[in-house]
């Protein structure tokens, strides 16, 4: 692969590592700027998406510079990223093939996650760093840098959905038309695929599967399964509550004739229970076993009640015993 930094500039241009790092936005010579809140257009790309310019902070410079300013790294590690992004083969790679993700996913440079970024993972969400290891193992788990923050990412192989977290626990903060957001869907995701459906493809023999809502809840999952030693029970996550309406076709028939336990959100509205009770006539439909995990009465070690699973990570200690019922 030629690694002329000056030709591969030609071809891999701003706009391009724009869509790949999943910054907001649409590159264009005047436009928002995509690395904070911009009330009104500062931001430039031009000659013919070579350079770039950001009037308000008189910033700007070519696409390693943007790549540099965008995941707040110096210029080697930007240089790094960009021989990466422009198919220059490095020592550290992704865990997962992008070639296997459709072509609407825009997908960020991924990699393996550090243990220092897998701890991190885990102390925020008050698990094990066991269970974020297997999320990274199986592999549903990698790391990359989204709207300029550090992030873990949840997907699988089948690449139909990406969504990010930051590693610091806060919001994405308000961009462009984005309001502030706790998780960052990927452009081009569906939100009808479960993630870690794709899991059954390699390891058909799970007959078990936990079936949860958001990325927090998936690793929790993990982590009960691997605190029970539950080893044939597989975790899979719709990615918010909004994808209640369909399931997609391929991951119904992967999911097919196994018993299924749905964790519901214990959400003010309902919503969570409608959009589990959607999932379970799907699934029904299929030849699955659904029951349902009820989290009312529960209560969290600080007093408030357990809204969801990862909320049971921290469960009061008197209530303790009821974690013995949580899996299929």
């Amino acid at each position: 692969m030629n690694n002329d930094i000056p030709a591969l500039k030609e071809r891999l241009l701003i706009p391009d590592v724009w869509q790949r790092l999943g910054l907001p936005g649409q590159p264009a010579a005047s436009c928002r700027s995509p690395f904070r809140t911009d009330k009104s257009p500062s931001f430039s790309i031009y000659d013919g998406g070579r350079r770039w310019k950001d009037f308000s902070a008189n910033e700007g410079g070519d696409v390693i510079d943007f790549i540099a300013t965008a995941c707040k790294i110096d210029t080697q590690e930007a240089t790094r990223r960009f021989l990466a992004m422009a198919g220059v083969p490095l020592a550290v790679t992704s865990s997962c093939s992008h070639s296997m993700r459709p072509a609407s996913l825009v997908m960020p440079l991924l990699h393996r996650g550090s243990t220092t970024e897998i701890e991190r993972v885990a102390k925020t969400r008050h698990l094990c760093p066991e269970a974020v290891s297997l999320a990274h193992c199986l592999p549903t788990l990698a790391f990359g840098d989204v709207c300029g923050f550090p992030c873990w990412i949840l997907t699988d192989q089948a690449r139909r959905i990406a969504e990010a977290r930051r590693l610091d626990g806060k919001p994405f903060p308000e961009m462009d038309k984005l309001g502030e957001r706790k998780a960052h869907t990927l452009k081009g995701s569906s939100k009808a695929w479960p993630v870690g459906a794709a899991v059954l493809r390699r390891i058909p023999q799970f007959r078990a599967i936990m079936l949860v809502e958001g990325g927090p809840d998936y690793l929790a999952a993990l982590h009960f399964a691997f605190l029970f030693e539950r080893w044939g029970v597989l975790p899979v996550a719709m990615l918010g509550r909004s994808a209640g309406t369909q399931m997609e076709a391929t991951a119904l028939s992967l999911l097919a004739g196994r018993r299924v336990r749905i964790y519901p959100h214990a959400d003010a509205d309902g919503g969570g229970m409608t959009s589990a009770q959607i999932w379970a006539a799907q699934l029904h439909a299929k030849g699955c076993q659904v029951d349902f995990f009820d989290f009312t009465g529960l209560n969290r070690r600080d007093g408030r009640p357990v809204n969801d699973l990862n909320d049971c990570s921290v469960l009061c200690a008197e209530q303790q015993p009821h974690l013995h019922d949580l899996l299929p």
